[in-house]
This record gives structure tokens, C-alpha cells and sequence, in this order.
């Protein structure tokens, strides 16, 4: 089975659910890409601000939980959303 790359499967998470968390993102890929060794919380997190840095994502807003973790939420920007034909 062929499976596009962890991080353009990251920004199409974002297109398709505005406001999505990094927990509920790390959580899709680690369904989907089981073997990736990349799929854990601080992989994620560095996929985010590297597509953050380039412009594809924006976050929204942050908060910290009980147990001291931070939760992100990202939604696609408008060039994002305009480059996702090119993912796939």
C-alpha cells in the first residue's frame, strides 16, 4: 500500500477539520503509519511548526492541560488550502 508522506498527511488532516488538535492529529497518524517511527508527540509537533514556518498552517489557539501538556489547534491557511491540490 502506498501512503502519501507523514507531513503532507498532516496538512490534509488540517484542510479537512478546522480547529483539529495536535493530540487528535498524532492520534490519526498513529493508526495509519503504525511502523513510523516520526508518528510520536514530538515528531508531530516539529512536522507542525515546520509546516507552520512555511506558511500551509496556522495555529488558532493554545492551551495547557491538567497533566502540563500543551494543546494546539491548527487550521489550513488560504495558501495552504490553495497548494492541497498538489498533495494528493
Amino acid at each position: 500500500m502506498s501512503q502519501i508522506p507523514v507531513k503532507f498527511r498532516v496538512v490534509q488532516v488540517i484542510f479537512r477539520k478546522e480547529g483539529i488538535t495536535n493530540q487528535e492529529i498524532l492520534e490519526i497518524l498513529k493508526r495509519e503509519y503504525p511502523l513510523d517511527r516520526g508518528v510520536q508527540e514530538k515528531g508531530v509537533l516539529e512536522y507542525l511548526q515546520s509546516l507552520k514556518a512555511v506558511g500551509l498552517i496556522e495555529l488558532t489557539s493554545a492551551s495547557s492541560e491538567k497533566n502540563g501538556k500543551l494543546t494546539q489547534c491548527y487550521k489550513i491557511t488560504d495558501y495552504g488550502a490553495s497548494r492541497i491540490k498538489y498533495i494528493g
